[in-house]
Formats: C-alpha cells, sequence, structure tokens
C-alpha cells in the first residue's frame, strides 16, 4: 500500500507540473531555448577548452626547447667535430633535456644524416627527412605526433605514443646549423588533459544544472502567477455572471408584477366592457381593436420575459440548449440551419455558457446583416479546450465589430479563450469562439 501511495503522489506532482508547464507561455518557451542555446555552447566549450590547453601546453613546450637550443648556440656547442665537443654536447643534452618525459635526443643535418642521438647506434645513419624536420631546419619550430613506422623510429617504438618537438639550431647570425628533434610520451600530457577535460565537464555540468534549476523554478513560478490570475479573472466572471442572473430574476419579476398584471386587468376589464356595450358597431370595433393591441403587448411581454428568464445552459445542459436555439432560430426564419455536436464530455456550465452566448450573438448577427439562406452551426471539443464554429453563406462581413460581438469577446478573452469573425473566401462569414475545459469560478 505504501508503494501505491507513493506511485500516487508522484503521479499527481508530475500532473500538477505538467498542468503549470502549459501555463508557461512565451517566458517559458523563452527560458527553454535559454537553457538549450546554454547546453550547446557548454558542450562546445567542453570540446574547445581541453583542445585550446592541448595547444597552449605544447606551445609553451616547444618555447622551452628552443629557449634551450638557443642556448646550446649561444654556448658555442653543437655535435660534431673533435670528441671533445661530441662528448661536451652529449653532457649538456643529458643534463638539459634527457630525463622524465624525454624518451629521445637527436640533432640532424640538413642533409638528413642523424649528427647525435642519445642512442649511439643511429649517430651517422641518414633518413629521408619529414616536413616537420624540413621545417626545422628551415628555421620553422614544429610539434606533432610521432610516425613510429618511420624506420628513424624504430627502436622508439617500445615507449609506445609519443610527441616529437623539431627545434631548428640556428648560429648567432641566423643560420640554421641543424635541428633538434626532442621525443617525449604522451601519457603524461594525456593524463593533463584528462584531468582539465574532466574538471571542464563537470564545472559545465554543475552550471548547467544550476541553470536549469534556476530557470525552472522561474519558470514553473511565472506559470503558478499566471494560473492564479487566470483563476482570479474566472472567479470574478463568475460573480459578473452571477450578479447578471440575479438582476435577470428582479427584472423578471417586477415587469411580471408591475405591468404584466396591470395588463391582465386592463384586458379582462376591456373584454367586460365589450360585453355590456350591445349593438353600437363603432364602439365595439376599437374596444375589439384594444383588446387585440393588449393581447399583442401581453404576448411581446411574455416573450421577453422568457428571454430574461432563460437560462437553458445551467438548466437543460449544453447539448439541449443549443438543439433548443436552433430550432427557435429556424421556426422564427427562413433559414436552414444544420447542427453538429461532437462534445466527447459535458462541459461545465461557465464554459457551455460562453459558447452559448456567442451562439446567441452570431446568430441574431446572421438574421439582422447577414442575407443568408443557410447557417452550418457546429460544436466539439479536442483535449484542452470547447469550440463553436457557425458559418453562413450571406453576404460576408464588413469588417466592423458591434457591442455584442465585443461584449462576447471579452467574456471569452477572459475566460482564457477567443473569438474570430472572417469573411470567407469562397462567401459568407465565419464565426469561430472557443475556451478551455475545465474552467469553473471558483
Amino acid at each position: 500500500m505504501a508503494a501505491v501511495d507513493r506511485l500516487t503522489r508522484i503521479r499527481g506532482t508530475v500532473r500538477v507540473l505538467f498542468t503549470e508547464w502549459r501555463e508557461i507561455g512565451w517566458v517559458g518557451k523563452a527560458a527553454l531555448v535559454g537553457i538549450i542555446a546554454s547546453a550547446m555552447i557548454a558542450v562546445a566549450l567542453g570540446a574547445w577548452i581541453p583542445s585550446s590547453a592541448r595547444r597552449h601546453l605544447l606551445e609553451s613546450q616547444t618555447d622551452i626547447m628552443s629557449s634551450v637550443a638557443s642556448d646550446f648556440a649561444a654556448e658555442g656547442l653543437f655535435p660534431g667535430g673533435d670528441t671533445d665537443a661530441h662528448v661536451a654536447f652529449d653532457e649538456e643534452v643529458r643534463l638539459r633535456l634527457l630525463g622524465g618525459e624525454t624518451v629521445r635526443v637527436k640533432v640532424w643535418s640538413p642533409d638528413g644524416v642523424i649528427l647525435y642521438s642519445d642512442a649511439e647506434t643511429l649517430v651517422g645513419q641518414a633518413f629521408e627527412l619529414t616536413t616537420s624536420a624540413s621545417e626545422a631546419l628551415a628555421g620553422i619550430p614544429s610539434y606533432n605526433s610521432s610516425d613510429l613506422s618511420d624506420p628513424a623510429h624504430a627502436i622508439d617504438r617500445e615507449h609506445g605514443a609519443l610527441i616529437e618537438y623539431f627545434i631548428p639550431i640556428k648560429a648567432p647570425g641566423g643560420t640554421v646549423l641543424g635541428a633538434f628533434e626532442v621525443e617525449q610520451q604522451a601519457d603524461s600530457l594525456d593524463q593533463t588533459l584528462g584531468h582539465i577535460r574532466r574538471g571542464v565537464r563537470a564545472s559545465i555540468g554543475v552550471g548547467l544544472g544550476a541553470l536549469t534549476v534556476f530557470m525552472a523554478s522561474l519558470t514553473l513560478a511565472g506559470a503558478r502567477v499566471a494560473n492564479r490570475r487566470r483563476r482570479h479573472a474566472e472567479d470574478l466572471l463568475g460573480q459578473v455572471l452571477g450578479a447578471r442572473e440575479e438582476e435577470r430574476h428582479q427584472v423578471v419579476g417586477m415587469l411580471h408584477d408591475d405591468i404584466g398584471q396591470a395588463l391582465y386587468r386592463l384586458h379582462y376589464r376591456l373584454e367586460g366592457t365589450r360585453s355590456k356595450v350591445g349593438d353600437p358597431d363603432v364602439v365595439e370595433e376599437e374596444l375589439a381593436n384594444l383588446a387585440e393591441l393588449v393581447s399583442e403587448i401581453d404576448g411581446t411581454l411574455r416573450s421577453e420575459l422568457r428571454l430574461l428568464h432563460r437560462n437553458e445552459v445551467e438548466d437543460v445542459g449544453v447539448l439541449a440548449a443549443f438543439a433548443e436555439l436552433v430550432e427557435s432560430n429556424a421556426t422564427e426564419t427562413e433559414l436552414d440551419i444544420d447542427l453538429d455536436i461532437d462534445l466527447d464530455t459535458e462541459t461545465s456550465s461557465v464554459v457551455g455558457g460562453a459558447l452559448f452566448s456567442a451562439a446567441e450573438e452570431g446568430l441574431i448577427n446572421v438574421r439582422k446583416h447577414a442575407g443568408a439562406k443557410s447557417v452550418r452551426v457546429r460544436l466539439w471539443s479536442d483535449p484542452t479546450r470547447a469550440n463553436l464554429e457557425i458559418v453562413d453563406d450571406g453576404s460576408g462581413t464588413t469588417g466592423g465589430e458591434g457591442i455584442g460581438l465585443a461584449t462576447t469577446r471579452g467574456r471569452l478573452d477572459a475566460l482564457g479563450g477567443g473569438l474570430s469573425v472572417k469573411r470567407r473566401r469562397s462567401g459568407g462569414t465565419s464565426l469561430r469562439a472557443w475556451v478551455p475545459l475545465g474552467v469553473e469560478p471558483e
């Protein structure tokens, strides 16, 4: 049971978050775009920073070795010549360059002969110069990964991956005498770069996580505020609708008691007077006309009272209310009205009442202005909202909006819905109204 309760709470929390996420609007979308853009920048930085660090480390090492080569040249140290010069050069190489990460040192002559190496077996051998060796002999230092398939590196393959630096050796006058080749193990560099890469990824991950949490909290907070405002607007609308209904009932009572009863008494007295007049035709005809007029006024008053008192959506439901609305308009006019209702669930009285009022206003405009012969009224729902469409084959809208449509639009906007009235290309006018499902005044 405890596991089921936890699962139920988790589902409830997810449902609340999803509902609030739907309310984020453009602010939430901007936040989402910002997070995605930040993530893309972070990924790019995660790739660029280690690459840049590797380049700077290699360039720094190249500068150090270039400085050593300059010191050698300034001190007149260069392999070749007598044995003493060679021994002195070897001592300085082993002191300043060999050891630690450095596993091999060579000195190349411009014609591809190895003048010096800490591996004596290589001294005096000639090999084809690589591109990097040729650049160094031309005065350009460089670095790259060693090609262990090169015959000059045959004895170095046991060390695994190597990085080779080619440094020109220049005489004081600037003439290139030869080129240093210094080979170092790549493991140390790779380990350093691995630490940098992990540190960068961890920093970016923490930063992105904090940014995501912050933006999500900010977005959901904005959604909650928007949701509270919408509910407050719905509450106000519900109060307005309630006050309107109460006012209608008061007007109905006053008209019925003050005017209706007086008309009834007048009608009965006229009828009584007619029965006492006797034969005079003129008085009889006039009294008959008066009685007919009173009956007409009484009928009009009753019709208006029914309109004021009517609240079909709340009394009989949306489906029956729309059916009665279409039937009464078809009976009172020569319009051919087709009603199509496809609501998956019964909507609330607030939603149904708002769409019913929009339908009333739309049909009134068709009767007054469209000059139409047929009208199609469609009412349907999708997963998020209830929709109304009224399409006629009349002359089409002129683009103006009267008080009735403006009032209807304001009522729908207050519920989070909307209203659209457009001229159709094929002729006539299309009115569309929509309201989010589940709207209820608090």
